[in-house]
């Protein structure tokens, strides 16, 4: 086994370094020269990675060597890779790699070269603030918490790989407050009015865009994905008993669920299955990645600039909930694991609201009524 044999301050052209030195089971000598602000900090240096050696063995010197950018390379080739599966269950990579390498790029830049063990809870901090303060590349616009709460949220799983590895003793983010907060993220209230969703609808009317109409139907009746909704196969799909069964592989969740047919999506689907090649592995909608320019073209066409294609899944859910269902019952339809996460998608418009008060109203009324009887009988 390799064994230190020392570590001393050292002093070096005007700058003090803790160096850490030891010789391997070939007999090879190694040193571990690692900068510090004085003499005594290096002490402390060397003090610290003795007792990191007591703790990890030797070992753990040379990984202290291992930097951001090597981990940055690792998680790339290792983990942004495309989903496997089995039996329909993902067994490795990622269902959507989109977005994911320019954040990998956005640490990389910050952290650069640094020391995977140099980085403090401090400078995870500083990059929270900096990617706060930085515009959004396609848009210009300010950058939101929620999409700076992804990269945060992908940082912090790099860094536990790299603490599994043996790259890292302790992940920073673990060693002060969270730093991710998703009660700070600004709650998305749009929903789709009647209204606006006729004029959404009308302009699909054109041939080109049947597919597209068909497409917001299924995701206005249903509340699935996009994701669900493109990977949707006519296997998936019973015109007869009127379900849809989301398959699990498809989901976020990774759990299969069934949704109902509704009496105008389904015109919409007999039309597409009339028009197809009657395979059951095709996709039902025919498209696989280019809905999201379609549906802009469309939304700024009717005037709709603010609506995304995810605000239909919400509309879904309000209007669930305007009918009476159930927080667990939307929940079900939409695949959510957690109430909390129905909650989110639950927009109670000011309309909508504004029933609470006129219903608080007449039970008033109609209280104050009743006592005004009884005080005359």
């Amino acid at each position: 086994m390799p064994r230190v044999r020392k570590g001393s301050e050292v002093e070096k052209n005007g700058n003090w370094y803790a160096r850490i030195r030891w010789t391997e089971e070939t007999g090879k000598r190694k040193d571990l020269w690692i900068p510090a602000k004085n003499k005594s900090h290096a002490s402390e240096i060397v003090q610290e990675k003795l007792q990191e050696i007591k703790e990890h063995g030797e070992n753990s010197l040379d990984k202290s060597r291992i930097t951001f950018a090597y981990l940055a390379d690792y998680f790339e080739k290792n983990y942004l890779v495309a989903a496997e599966y089995i039996e329909g269950r993902k067994i490795s990579g990622r269902r959507s790699l989109e977005g994911l390498t320019a954040q990998v790029n956005a640490m990389r830049e910050f952290f650069g070269k640094k020391p995977l063990r140099s980085i403090s809870y401090g400078d995870i901090s500083r990059f929270r603030l900096q990617r706060l303060k930085t515009p959004c590349f396609r848009t210009g616009k300010q950058r939101s918490i929620a999409s700076v709460n992804r990269e945060l949220a992908l940082l912090r799983r790099m860094l536990n790989v790299a603490a599994r590895e043996q790259w890292l003793i302790k992940n920073p983010f673990n060693l002060g407050e969270p730093l991710i907060s998703v009660a700070d993220e600004r709650k998305r209230e749009r929903i789709l009015s009647r209204e606006e969703e006729q004029k959404l609808l009308q302009a699909c009317e054109h041939p080109h865009r049947k597919h597209l109409r068909a497409i917001i139907i299924c995701a206005l009746d249903t509340g699935m994905r996009r994701g669900e909704i493109l990977k949707l196969k006519w296997s998936d799909v019973d015109l007869i008993s009127g379900l849809i069964t989301v398959r699990a592989f498809n989901t976020k969740t990774m759990r299969e669920r069934t949704v109902s047919i509704t009496s105008r999506l389904t015109q919409e689907l007999n039309h597409l299955w009339d028009d197809s090649t009657k395979n059951p592995d095709d996709l039902v909608f025919g498209i696989s990645n280019n809905v999201k320019r379609s549906f802009t073209s469309v939304r700024k066409e009717v005037g709709l600039n603010d609506l995304r294609f995810h605000d239909l899944r919400h509309s879904l859910a309000s209007r669930l909930d305007d009918l009476g269902f159930s927080l667990a019952k939307i929940g079900s339809q939409l695949g959510h694991t957690q109430l909390q996460t129905t909650l989110r998608y639950v927009n109670r418009d000011k309309s909508s609201i504004k029933q609470v008060a006129n219903a608080l109203d007449a039970f008033n009324s109609e209280s104050t009524t009743e006592i005004a009887m009884e005080m005359i009988n």
